[in-house]
């Protein structure tokens, strides 16, 4: 582990070369870190200038597609309060009261680092950004599903049962094989059940990585998966596999299926309305078709893609996930293949709508795009012979380059 003088001091070549804040108005404004422009000579920052452009471009990119996100999330949180208003549900309002702190703490913490001249880094406040929105969704996007499916429309289990069939899956040998083979349980398992631990990392990883707009979008892409689903689960309301060719417990006795237990103790209750009491550390996935654990392994693999010393376990584990879904959360093979096309049609959308971010056709109320400087004031000093990597601030040795917006050639003069 090195020193840590050197972990402040030091900066990265490209990406921290650029320093972003949040304007008073909204706007991401680029200022240029001491690090790299106080360590590299004139002609070699210039050099550099395109790399700082498309750091400026992915992390205005992302903000604005976090701002989209919230959006995403006030919509829905409104159509579930008016849902509830207009149903007999109500809340236990503790265990919201919770989360919503939680996330209003995390964004707060994330704004002022954004707003700040001295230490505003995108890698804190996009990270802060994103674990606020997923703290929040979890329990408005949770509440949703319980909304929906009180809805109560008749069971499609012998369909979904006879879809399998047609496409000659048959899930009693698929449980038999696995009864046979025991020792593939704890790592299927394992697989299934980290759904929710995947997702911390995603906040936390991508945007600690520097793939700012890669976390916006996969949380958008996240969103619009589980919106989806639950919109097509309210005319396909399923039970699961298991409760159709009525297995007992004793037909897997080396493992119990976790996720479709929730669906079957729920899922029957909210349908009669006799389930109308909604805590929030009580509630569990109700969704059967399509699968939500089949598109969130599609949509981790598709986000943790950029970064190449993740794919060779992040994929090979994601593909576990939806071999063990079917176990886990007794769901059906067309539930999965429509798990997966819902999180496809979800990584389209959020590819349309980044781009549309990128190009500033889609903003917040407040302008995001940069605004142009009057005066740029870059500091730049010399670089340490023995140094390739790592740039030091030297103040004594800076130069003071003073660029006006029309100007053709910069002015400089001594310190």
């Amino acid at each position: 582990m090195r020193p840590a003088s050197v972990l402040f001091a030091s900066r990265p070549v490209l990406d921290e070369g650029c320093g972003h804040r949040l304007g008073k108005h909204g706007e991401i404004v680029n200022t240029v870190h001491g690090g790299l422009a106080a360590a590299m000579p004139a002609a070699r920052f210039e050099q550099q200038l395109p790399s700082c452009k498309r750091a400026d471009d992915e992390v205005t990119a992302a903000w604005r597609l976090l701002q989209f996100n919230w959006r995403v999330l006030a919509s829905t949180a409104g159509i579930v309060v008016a849902w509830l208003v207009a149903t007999q549900f109500y809340i236990e309002p503790s265990g919201y009261l919770v989360a919503f702190a939680l996330a209003a703490l995390y964004w707060w913490i994330g704004l002022r680092n954004a707003r700040s001249d001295a230490s505003a880094n995108p890698r804190v406040f996009l990270c802060l950004t994103a674990s606020a929105q997923i703290t929040l969704a979890i329990p408005v996007l949770l509440t949703f599903t319980y909304v929906a499916t009180s809805i109560g429309f008749p069971l499609q289990d012998a369909r979904l049962l006879a879809w399998d069939r047609a496409l000659g899956f048959d899930f009693r040998s698929f449980l038999n094989f696995i009864n046979r083979h025991p020792e593939l349980i704890p790592v299927l398992a394992r697989s299934y059940t980290s759904i929710t631990l995947q997702m911390i990392l995603l906040v936390l990883v991508l945007p600690l990585a520097g793939c700012y707009r890669r976390a916006a979008e996969a949380l958008c892409a996240y969103f619009l998966a589980l919106l989806a689903t639950t919109f097509i689960s309210v005319f396909v309301p399923a039970i699961g596999v298991y409760h159709v060719l009525e297995l007992q417990a004793s037909d897997f006795s080396y493992f119990e299926p976790s996720g479709y237990y929730d669906t079957l103790r729920d899922a029957p209750l909210v349908r009669a309305g006799l389930l109308q009491k909604l805590h929030l550390p009580g509630l569990v996935g109700v969704l059967t078709f399509p699968s939500f654990h089949a598109a969130s392994a599609i949509l981790y693999m598709w986000s943790f893609w950029p970064l190449r010393w993740l794919r060779l376990a992040i994929v090979p584990w994601n593909v576990l996930m939806i071999v063990a879904t079917p176990l886990g959360g007794g769901h059906y093979l067309v539930d999965i293949l429509a798990g997966v096309a819902v999180s496809t049609f979800a990584i389209v959308i959020t590819a349309a709508i980044s781009a549309a971010c990128s190009s500033g056709r889609i903003m917040s109320a407040t302008s995001l795009a940069p605004k142009p400087a009057s005066r740029v004031r870059l500091h730049i000093g010399k670089v340490p012979s023995n140094t390739r990597n790592k740039f030091f601030t030297n103040r004594k040795d800076s130069i003071d380059i003073t660029m006006q917006p029309n100007d053709a050639h910069a002015r400089t003069a001594k310190r």
